[in-house]
């Protein structure tokens, strides 16, 4: 597990438009849909006013899908230490797991640690049309809808300069 002592400062790189032109040759539904399906969204940061406030509401202890830069709590598991074979034990979990083929394997272990006794809080796209939204989000917990979608920082900092997939804040499993 990692920690650090106090939070890491974020530079403000180029916009993704000004670092990678060929961006714009892409229509906004794929722009939109690229992290969430390809998989580039793996360092994406919350944004820091979203995690505060969820963080004052459950005080939040551990990060399980985070890196150096993006983790939001002081103890954290980056992807070489691999959040999803660790154990989350009795944390309070903040999750904001990386968009693409493995997010169902991450809602599934939030489901399976709140069983367990964790509390764990998922930054999660509403994909209510998707297996694993049934499988493991339905009945399972308080799901709150954002009614704006995050904007994510990307990277070293820059905000993200297209809006993602629609999101909401699940608490798995909460009696």
């Amino acid at each position: 597990m990692s920690t650090r002592d106090s939070p890491i400062e974020l530079e403000m790189p180029p916009t993704l438009f000004e670092a990678n032109p060929e961006r714009r040759k892409l229509s906004a539904s794929q722009r939109r849909n690229e992290g969430r399906w390809r998989g580039s969204g793996r360092d994406w940061a919350t944004p820091p006013e979203l995690y505060e406030e969820l963080d004052a509401e459950f005080t939040f202890d551990l990060d399980p899908c985070a890196s150096d830069r993006t983790a939001k709590c002081k103890h954290y598991f980056t992807e070489a230490e691999d959040g999803l074979s660790r154990d989350w034990g009795m944390n309070r979990v903040f999750m904001n797991p990386p968009y693409g083929r493995e997010l169902p394997r991450w809602v599934e272990k939030a489901k399976e640690s709140a069983k367990a006794g964790a509390l764990v809080v998922g930054l999660l796209p509403a994909a209510t049309d998707s297996a694993w939204w049934h499988e493991h989000v339905v009945g399972c917990g308080e799901v709150r809808y954002l009614r704006k979608r995050p904007r994510f920082l990307i990277y070293t900092g820059d905000r993200n300069e297209v809006e993602q997939s629609l999101s909401t804040v699940r608490n798995c499993c909460l009696e």
